[in-house]
């Protein structure tokens, strides 16, 4: 990807952003008002690296605002389906489309995990 491209897709991504509610929470006062339970999502979803970045050498913190988007959706009456196409949905949010987020059901193991860490 070109240095173009690249700043094309921030932008295109802002834009984006500013015109989505989830996108506009701010990550610490959600980090804040879940507490543990932000940072126990976080381990859950790291563990599986749906996208693969963690395996690159990315941040430990890199899927942080996925979990803010995922977290604040999450309700304990949800089925483990409903959980697994909220994930899907959230990771097709912020990496555009299926192309970078990959198949629905590559998520399926990780909506498992996060539908029994929701019962605890």
């Amino acid at each position: 990807m070109t240095d173009q491209e690249t700043q094309e897709n921030f932008d295109r991504q802002y834009a984006k952003s500013m015109k989505d509610p989830l996108f506009a929470l701010n990550l610490d006062s959600v980090k804040s008002s879940h507490g543990d339970r932000f940072s126990e999502l976080r381990t859950i979803i790291n563990r599986h690296d749906p996208i693969g970045l963690l395996d690159i050498g990315a941040p430990e913190n890199e899927y942080e605002p996925e979990v803010k988007t995922i977290i604040v959706q999450l309700d304990h009456d949800m089925t483990e389906e409903q959980v697994h196409d909220l994930i899907y949905q959230e990771f097709l949010r912020w990496f555009e489309d299926e192309s970078t987020a990959g198949p629905k059901e590559a998520y399926k193991e990780l909506a498992t995990d996060i539908h029994e860490w929701m019962k605890k």
